[in-house]
């Protein structure tokens, strides 16, 4: 439907009124029966896309995060603790050491 004129003095709003009512009143397309579900999985699946990537970029800034402190900070040498409490000749730490 194609509107020639929109002359509001000449009373063609009404017109349109009307035509815009005759092509609500129509019966729509077959085609169009699967459309809103169709664009909802679409929207479902960019939104999943979306929080993956956005998951992947905070554990990548993470990563290099802790890998850059990690680097930054001076290693010490690894020291054995004293025992607090008194070990027995017989430990099996104590009978390999012989």
């Amino acid at each position: 439907m194609r509107i020639v004129r929109q002359d509001m003095k000449d009373g063609t709003m009404d017109d349109l009124d009307d035509m815009l009512a005759g092509l609500r009143d129509a019966p729509t397309t077959a085609r169009f029966d699967g459309l809103e579900a169709a664009v909802m999985q679409g929207l479902d699946r960019r939104r999943e896309r979306s929080v993956a990537r956005r998951s992947l970029m905070l554990a990548g800034v993470m990563a290099i995060g802790i890998g850059w402190i990690g680097s930054s900070v001076p290693a010490q040498p690894a020291q054995a603790a004293p025992a607090l409490i008194g070990m027995s000749d017989y430990a099996p730490s104590r009978l390999l050491e012989r």
